[in-house]
């Protein structure tokens, strides 16, 4: 499943939905439902991919599945904003629900509810198989607005095993997804970076793949920023799960500092730092286990700023 089919979808409803017409009320609940650019990781690309040093490689890596897995996620939520509710309260929103086009006999609502304190908004998007007998909840979050519109606290979980249970056609892709879960802190607030939290658990391990990814990072509003990324699983040929941890910190214009550590299993205690330039070729590689790809010294290192350590979700 794709952003593309819920789209395809409030397409085919567009008559009876109506766009555009929103109330300042429905914009409060709105404003509750994080939006995937809001949440996107931005670093420039390697001006040559060959060249590119290996551990900002490694961060472009995590950068794009981090970016993907909120548009997996988030994607659909993004398609139903584009439209007025169905039906409101005094303190709910609902969309839906609408018919799967691409998928027929199943159908999608989204409800937001506001808690009677008027900054605590809790959201589910579902999918029904028996025309709305029995709900499948997929994305369930909430939303912190004490600090005020997007100025707050949230977390939003996809729970892919829920419909691959209830026999939903998933794609290849997300049919491998047990789960994803982004948590957010300071969101979009003027002047102050956006903290985010992921954790991607896939269905089986694979050797040389991750069974489950948890990423933290910090962006800037001058997209600098700092990413601790987890890996967990049978990484390496040998008989143990490994646990690796890379630590990367970037400026605006690319360059950057990342550090390897192989945390457990196979290779336990190894650590690789790498240092790299605004076009990613590397500057700086010391590596213990690979002297020969050994270059430069720390003082090629770029001058990074002093951020908040961050710590595994």
């Amino acid at each position: 499943m794709t952003s593309r089919t819920l789209a395809s979808v409030l397409l085919a409803c567009v008559l009876g939905v109506g766009c555009g017409n929103y109330s300042n009320e429905d914009l409060e609940f709105m404003a509750a439902l994080p939006t995937t650019t809001q949440l996107a990781v931005e670093l420039p690309s390697a001006v040559n991919t060959a060249t590119e040093a290996e551990l900002a490689g490694k961060t472009h890596d995590a950068i794009a599945m981090v970016n993907q897995a909120a548009k997996n996620v988030l994607g659909l939520i993004d398609t139903v904003r584009t439209y007025t509710p169905t039906s409101r309260t005094d303190d709910s929103r609902t969309w839906g629900p609408f018919p799967d086009q691409s998928n027929p006999g199943w159908d999608w609502e989204l409800i937001v509810t506001r808690d009677p304190t008027g900054t605590m908004f809790m959201y589910t998007l579902q999918a029904s198989s028996d025309g709305g007998t029995t709900w499948i909840p997929f994305l369930t979050g909430g939303f912190d607005a004490a600090g005020g519109a997007r100025q707050g606290n949230g977390q939003v979980t996809a729970n892919f095993a829920a419909l691959e249970a209830a026999k939903f056609p998933l794609d290849a892709k997300t049919a491998a997804l047990a789960d994803i879960t982004i948590s957010y802190q300071n969101f979009d607030t003027p002047g102050s970076p956006t903290e985010v939290s992921m954790t991607i658990d896939s269905t089986g391990a694979v050797q040389g793949t991750p069974a489950s990814l948890s990423v933290v990072y910090e962006i800037l509003a001058d997209q600098s920023g700092e990413m601790l990324f987890t890996l967990t699983g049978n990484l390496v040929p040998g008989p143990m799960t490994e646990i690796v941890q890379v630590t990367s910190q970037w400026l605006s214009t690319g360059a950057g500092q990342a550090t390897l550590t192989v945390a457990s299993g196979d290779g336990a205690g190894l650590s690789q730092t790498e240092c790299w330039d605004s076009a990613f070729n590397p500057t700086y590689n010391a590596k213990p286990w690979s002297a020969l790809e050994d270059v430069g010294s720390a003082t090629d290192c770029p001058a990074l700023p002093t951020l908040t350590p961050l710590t595994t979700p």
